[in-house]
């Protein structure tokens, strides 16, 4: 188990900044170990595990250790000195570490910005976008795999964090945003799932889209948007 966590966390290069939505690649290459590409300090959410709270959608709760792994998209926890992940995500209410708060819809999101019935929230996750094997002449060539890196150690692709791979991975760091609610669940943040989260306000959010240009890709235009819609609800 050991061996596990310490793979886990030494593939994360780096808590993604919340300074707008990124999608940035880095290509682990043949011959050369995942290990040696992501440094250890800043794998995780949180620099290390801090008392929090789990609260189940039956009404229990438990309090422990927590920190979120952006790598695995997991909420883990420690337990005889193992980190382990959060069992039956989906009977998960929300997270709550220090003052942050994260639900749990497809994946943990974290709240940005607001309350109910309108949350900003953020996805931060891993995901292999590529595979690549070598070729005639030296040439790389793409099995179109797309999935996440959880996805590839279930496999057991990847069992040993000194394992030195004999193809190319290719993996990105994702920052997404949502909108939405506890009770209604989260869409990702963009001009149609606004609309369709809000449809009595159709006429007011037109006209405030119609007079500020909206980046949905941008953190803090996202972050108007989100006040404008507290203030109207």
């Amino acid at each position: 188990m050991k061996d596990i966590t310490f793979l886990i966390v030494a593939l994360f290069i780096l808590t993604v900044p919340l300074a707008g939505q990124e999608h940035q690649t880095i290509t682990v290459k043949a011959g050369t170990r995942v290990i040696d590409y992501f440094p250890f300090s800043e794998q995780y959410r949180y620099p290390e595990f801090i008392q929090g709270k789990v609260m189940f959608k039956n009404g229990n709760y438990t309090i422990t250790k927590l920190n979120y792994c952006i790598l695995q998209g997991e909420m883990q926890f420690i337990q005889s000195k193992d980190t382990l992940a959060i069992a039956n995500a989906k009977d998960v209410s929300f997270v709550q570490i220090m003052l942050d708060t994260f639900y749990y819809d497809n994946g943990y999101l974290e709240v940005l910005s607001g309350h109910d019935p309108v949350i900003m929230a953020v996805k931060q996750y891993v995901k292999l976008s590529d595979v690549q094997k070598e070729g005639a002449y030296g040439t790389r060539s793409s099995t179109s795999a797309v999935q996440t890196y959880s996805g590839i150690y279930d496999q057991g692709s990847l069992s040993n964090n000194k394992l030195v791979r004999q193809e190319d991975l290719v993996l990105s760091r994702n920052t997404d945003y949502y909108i939405g609610n506890s009770k209604n669940g989260f869409l990702t943040y963009k001009k149609s799932n606004v609309l369709k989260l809000f449809p009595l306000y159709k006429s007011a959010l037109e006209d405030y889209l119609k007079k500020n240009a909206i980046d949905f890709k941008a953190k803090e235009d996202l972050l108007q948007l989100t006040k404008f819609l507290q203030d109207i609800k």
